[in-house]
C-alpha cells in the first residue's frame, strides 16, 4: 500500500498519505519533522536512486520533496537519524557520515560529509580491521559502536560507545603519513578544515534559530561561533603571511571572509600583517575595515 500513517504522541491518527517514492525504505523523526526514504525510478543501469522527503506534520508543510540522497554508485544506506540539534544525518556503507544542510528551505538542501571513517588516525597503520555502528551525532561528535573484524552488528553484552571528532574531507587526496624527516609544521590544511567545519556548524545553528523562537543562550552561542570562525581565519592569515609576500591576495581574501562586526578582528588582522612587514597587505586590510565601517553606518542610517 505504501502508506505513511502519522499519529499523535498518544496514538490518535493524525494524517495518512501515500508516499510518491516507493517502496518505502526507512524513516526517522525529530519533534514535528518526519523524514521518509523510498526508491525512485530505475535508471539505465538497472539500479534505483534513493529519494527522501522531509515534512513538518504539525504545520502540514513539506521542506524537501523527493530529493535525491547523495550516495556514491554501489553505496548503501546504513543508518538514518537526526542529530541532537535536529539535523538529518545518514551513514553509508563506505563509512561516511553526512549531515543535511539548509534542509528547512525547499530546494536548497545538500548533504555535507562530516567524517570519513576510513581516514581515522586509528586506522592509519593499516593493521586494524574494524567498522562502526552509528548511534548518534551529539555535542559535535560521532557516537558509535566499534565492530571488530568481520562483525556487522553489535554483539551482546553491548560494548561501550566510542566517539570521534568530525573531520570534513576538504581534499580528495589521502592524508599523508608523517615522515620522520618532515619536522616543519604545516598548519594550513588543518586550519582550513577547521574553518569549513566551524562555518558549517554556524550555518546549521543559523538555520535552526531562523525557524524557531531563539533563546538568549542560543543567540549567545551563535555569536560565540562567529568569533571562533574569525579566530580560525586569523590563524590562517598568520600562516599565509609567514609563507611570503606572494600570498598577499589569498591573505586579503581570508580577511574578507571574517564576520567581524566590531572591527576588533580586522584590526588584529592588520597587526598580523604588520608583524611580518607586509605593508601593502596592511594597507589593504585598513581599506577593507574602512569600507565595512561605512557600510555599517549606512545600514544604521
Amino acid at each position: 500500500m505504501n502508506y505513511v500513517r502519522v499519529y499523535t504522541l498518544y496514538g490518535t491518527p493524525f494524517r495518512v498519505y501515500r508516499q510518491k517514492s516507493s517502496p518505502t525504505v526507512t524513516c526517522a523523526s525529530w519533534r514535528d519533522y518526519v523524514l521518509t526514504m523510498g526508491n525512485g525510478p530505475v535508471g539505465a543501469d538497472g539500479s534505483t536512486k534513493l529519494l527522501y522527503t522531509i515534512e513538518n506534520v504539525r504545520r502540514d508543510e513539506v521542506c524537501q520533496s523527493d530529493d535525491v540522497v547523495a550516495l556514491e554508485d554501489g553505496t548503501e544506506i546504513k543508518s538514518v537519524f537526526f542529530s541532537d540539534t535536529g539535523d538529518p544525518c545518514i551513514y553509508d556503507s563506505t563509512g561516511v557520515l553526512l549531515v543535511l544542510q539548509h534542509w528547512r528551505t525547499p530546494g536548497q538542501a545538500r548533504w555535507v560529509p562530516l567524517l570519513d571513517t576510513k581516514f581515522l588516525d586509528r586506522l592509519a597503520s593499516g593493521r586494524k580491521e574494524e567498522t562502526y555502528w552509528p548511534v548518534a551525532v551529539a555535542q559535535d561528535k560521532f557516537h558509535c559502536i566499534i565492530l571488530k573484524g568481520g562483525d556487522k552488528y553489535p554483539y551482546f553484552p553491548r560494548p561501550l560507545l566510542s566517539e570521534f571528532d568530525f573531520k570534513i574531507p576538504i581534499s580528495s587526496a589521502e592524508p599523508r603519513k608523517d615522515d620522520a624527516e618532515d619536522t616543519l609544521p604545516n598548519d594550513g590544511p588543518r586550519l582550513e578544515e577547521s574553518f569549513v567545519r566551524s562555518s558549517l556548524n554556524m550555518s546549521l545553528m543559523e538555520d535552526l534559530l531562523s525557524s524557531t523562537t531563539a533563546t538568549h543562550s542560543q543567540r549567545a552561542d551563535l555569536a560565540r561561533q562567529e568569533v571562533e570562525v574569525d579566530k580560525i581565519l586569523l590563524q590562517l592569515l598568520n600562516v599565509e603571511c609567514r609563507e611570503g609576500e606572494e600570498r598577499g591576495m589569498k591573505a586579503l581574501e581570508i580577511v574578507s571572509l571574517m564576520k567581524d562586526r566590531t572591527g576588533k578582528m580586522i584590526e588584529a588582522a592588520g597587526k598580523v600583517a604588520g608583524r611580518y612587514d607586509r605593508t601593502v597587505l596592511e594597507d589593504k586590510i585598513r581599506e577593507l575595515a574602512e569600507k565595512r565601517l561605512m557600510c555599517m553606518d549606512d545600514e544604521v542610517l
